[in-house]
């Protein structure tokens, strides 16, 4: 019966032991195998058929499955990977989930693969394209970089050439940044596990952040006020500094000028989450709710502040911004709201406190902290 239901699944099904053994398997695991039958993967060692090429970040726990020296997970997982077959072919890409086999009192595994969707394929393909592409352009712009520095350094030059290579200098460390952006949202996009997730404790990290910015046009203090109960999250630390550079861009790249802008920190504790806000004063009336969740996408750019001094983004910031941000369970909003002189908007960053972290000590009030 069991044979029966695994080859009424379109889906490559296996059923191995601690020794990598096949038990089961159904005819659509023959096929991609060995393009036989099921009886013919019965009581194989499952490295004698195949080896698995992750396309992951972090791809030791699906290494470990072919590897005799590991006992068998003990809890479910999944991934992308490709397969090398033992004939010398290989296989499309494919999504591979194991979990263990409760129901049988030896400990056995099922391990299914499934054709990418034409989705996660197209993702696949751009990310592709953005590693060539990154790859293709950084060597062009390396010697296009160097040889504007020598250039600058000619002490003979006119202050209009001289005022034209700072800008060209300044455009193609704008092509660069471009790129990096780029490319880091595709590869997030198809594997969230690139980023080095840990738990840590916000406050150090805002307190690094805050002492290396040097602008007059943004309000931080009260760092020092902050409770001293850790507040441990789970996020990438230099992936969070990103995020934060970026929010702030935002800010100061749309915003009016008249009005410092002001960073917040609250804790709530009664969804065991904590918010930082990056707030800045604009002109004209807010928005729609349908703009502001627009805002949020790739190549999308809100009115910006035409004084002579900004620079056109590429409208990835936010979008960029996002996908971190969810890579950590955490979401990041903007809001507006309407003020006698103008609007007020709010990139809203809410991240999960850990459960598991020692967050012990006295509450923290659920009052807005300035950071």
């Amino acid at each position: 019966m069991l044979q029966v239901a695994f080859d009424a699944a379109t889906e490559a099904m296996l059923i191995i032991d601690a020794e990598r053994q096949v038990h089961w398997a159904n005819q659509a695991a023959a096929d991609l195998l060995l393009g036989g039958v099921p009886i013919q993967l019965a009581n194989r060692k499952l490295d004698e058929l195949m080896a698995l090429k992750p396309e992951q970040v972090d791809g030791h726990p699906m290494l470990a499955l072919l590897d005799r020296r590991y006992p068998l997970p003990n809890a479910s997982g999944d991934g992308r990977c490709r397969l090398a077959l033992s004939d010398g072919g290989r296989s499309a890409s494919l999504w591979l989930r194991w979990r263990p086999v409760e129901l049988i009192q030896a400990q056995f595994l099922l391990l299914t693969f499934r054709d990418l969707s034409p989705d996660e394929q197209a993702l696949i393909q751009q990310q592709r394209f953005m590693t060539d592409l990154t790859h293709e352009l950084r060597t062009p712009l390396a010697i296009v970089n160097g040889n504007l520095q020598r250039l600058s350094r000619f002490k003979d030059l006119p202050s209009a050439a001289r005022s034209r290579l700072a800008m060209v200098g300044e455009e193609v460390d704008r092509i660069r940044r471009l790129i990096d952006h780029l490319s880091l949202l595709t590869r997030l996009k198809v594997d969230p596990a690139l980023l080095a997730f840990g738990e840590h404790d916000l406050r150090p990290l805002l307190k690094r952040w805050s002492e290396a910015l040097d602008d007059q046009a943004i309000g931080l203090d009260g760092l020092d006020q902050l409770q001293s109960t850790a507040c441990m999250v789970g996020l990438d630390p230099n992936a969070l500094l990103l995020v934060l550079d970026l929010l702030l861009d935002n800010a100061l790249r749309y915003g009016d000028g008249s009005h410092p802008i002001q960073i917040q920190l609250r804790r709530l504790d009664q969804q065991n989450c904590v918010q930082i806000a990056i707030k800045n004063h604009g002109t004209g009336v807010p928005v729609s709710e349908s703009m502001l969740k627009s805002w949020l996408n790739p190549f999308i750019r809100g009115g910006l502040r035409r004084d002579g001094r900004q620079v056109e983004g590429a409208g990835l910031g936010l979008a960029l911004a996002r996908e971190l941000v969810m890579a950590w369970k955490g979401t990041l909003a903007l809001e507006q709201s309407a003020l006698m002189d103008g609007s007020l908007t709010t990139a809203l960053l809410t991240l999960p406190i850990s459960q598991s972290a020692g967050n012990g000590g006295a509450p923290v009030d659920a009052q807005t902290d300035r950071v």
